[in-house]
């Protein structure tokens, strides 16, 4: 998470700062309560090559398309933030990792649907998941949600680097 403090202006969204001390917070709160916590991390895939083919202005349609669809499948309860030039965090209220899961299914297939009206799309976004069961700490569910991110996007990049996709790697 590296963006710095304040709102984002391009997605109108807390930083990286921001999620953190959000996840201090509801540390602290699901202590009282032992509510079910999932975080999401996400990585807009290949917005660095559409920022080099398609222009900056194109890479900003990219991520206010991945905040409009991330808003239209998220609860009012959840919360969003923008932790990098090209990722973004999610904490999932009263979520397990299935529930969890099928909301990031249900995210793709929106963002893919939406995304065919722009010149840059499809757009994906690797995605990783940690819920807190087994006794973690949200900091540490969100490193691990990262990891995984990482890993799927690095499963992407190879993929797309053998078949030659046309979003080039990300």
């Amino acid at each position: 998470m590296t963006m710095g403090m304040g709102m984002d202006p391009l997605a109108e969204l807390p930083g990286a700062e921001e999620f953190q001390a959000l996840l201090a917070r509801e540390e602290l709160r699901r202590a009282r309560t032992g509510e079910s916590l999932t975080v999401a991390m996400l990585d807009v895939d290949g917005l660095r090559w559409v920022n080099a083919h398609h222009g900056a202005p194109a890479g900003s349609d990219v991520l206010r398309l991945c905040v409009a669809t991330l808003r239209s499948t998220l609860r009012a309860v959840d919360e969003l933030a923008r932790t990098g030039p090209d990722e973004f965090a999610v904490l999932l209220h009263a979520t397990n990792a299935r529930n969890a899961s099928i909301w990031a299914d249900r995210f793709e297939d929106e963002l893919e649907a939406a995304s065919l009206s722009i010149d840059a799309g499809p757009v994906t976004c690797s995605i990783g998941l940690t819920d807190t069961s087994g006794d973690i700490t949200l900091m540490e569910a969100a490193v691990r949600a990262h990891r995984r991110m990482e890993v799927v996007q690095t499963v992407r990049k190879l993929r797309r680097t053998r078949g030659g996709d046309a979003l080039g790697p990300a």
